[in-house]
């Protein structure tokens, strides 16, 4: 039913009390849940019975707030990392023992820096998680880069093949908003090479003036898919620092899920060489 508001607002509440857009966004959730696949605003609408308008606005919503992740191609809406980050540290001994919140404090702890979790989402990187986060420096959870212009973005390109890059800044390139420079696609394969050489990146001053990364690569037997860990600071401290926050990063991942890697690595080595599309984890091994 509907209720009026002293303002004259409408608030749409169901007949038990609860909000129709706070069981809306709950619902969809349980729907991913459910499915566990991408899923379009027309299967949405037809299973949980709403107006495709409202299912438009709700998933564009949920997608601009860092919660799921748009594909452009095939119009289709997945939950980010930053879902289940966001309830991660409930009940760690039930919900998987939170080990990557546990790798995030520690790295905050040994650094003394802001760090980052970040993703892919579409042709943007998202900061899932910010430890200790900043909006003066735009480092918080939700925050978007595009990712061809920040550490994390060029981390994460490192884990396609450079076909795959080439292919996908000719399309972004394409459809780059009026006034934007072009992305140089062999500068930035070149870059993105000497990414999975070294196994890790560092930049400062790319977006915001005075404020730099490092970042790397989580080992890809550990994630669903490319996920990033990066060291946050000034640009004067990210050129002190760099050596000391990339060994910081890398000792406390192998910490965390070294041995769980290891075992996952020893068990391929008994099945069938299968032939991998994606460098996943450059410097990794």
């Amino acid at each position: 039913m509907s209720m009026k508001t002293s303002g004259g607002a409408e608030a749409s509440v169901r007949t038990n009390g609860i909000v129709k857009s706070v069981a809306r966004t709950l619902e969809t959730l349980e729907l991913f849940d459910e499915v566990r696949r991408p899923v379009n605003i027309v299967e949405v609408a037809e299973r949980l019975g709403y107006p495709q308008s409202s299912t438009a606005a709700l998933l564009k919503s949920m997608a601009a707030m860092g919660f799921l992740q748009y594909d452009k191609l095939k119009r289709t809406f997945f939950p980010t990392d930053r879902l289940p980050l966001a309830g991660s540290w409930m009940s760690p001994l039930l919900y998987g023992g939170s080990r990557i919140m546990h790798l995030v404090d520690k790295v905050a702890e040994r650094s003394g820096r802001i760090v980052v979790v970040g993703s892919r989402s579409g042709d943007e990187v998202i900061y899932c998680h910010v430890s200790n986060p900043s909006k003066s420096i735009g480092l918080e959870a939700g925050t978007r880069r595009p990712l061809a212009r920040s550490v994390v973005g060029h981390v994460l390109l490192s884990t396609m093949t450079n076909d795959e890059v080439a292919r996908a800044f000719r399309r972004i390139n394409a459809y780059r908003p009026e006034g934007e420079d072009p992305v140089d696609v062999k500068s930035l394969i070149a870059t993105l090479e000497q990414i999975r050489k070294d196994g890790y990146f560092a930049m400062s001053d790319l977006l915001v003036e005075g404020v730099g990364l490092v970042a790397v690569l989580m080992p890809a037997e550990c994630t669903e898919r490319p996920l990033c860990l990066a060291i946050g600071a000034p640009s004067h401290v990210i050129a002190q620092k760099k050596s000391e926050f990339v060994e910081i990063l890398r000792e406390e991942i192998d910490h965390q899920f070294g041995e769980y890697r290891r075992q996952i690595v020893a068990q391929r080595a008994f099945e069938k060489p299968v032939r991998r599309a994606k460098i996943r984890a450059a410097g990794m091994n």
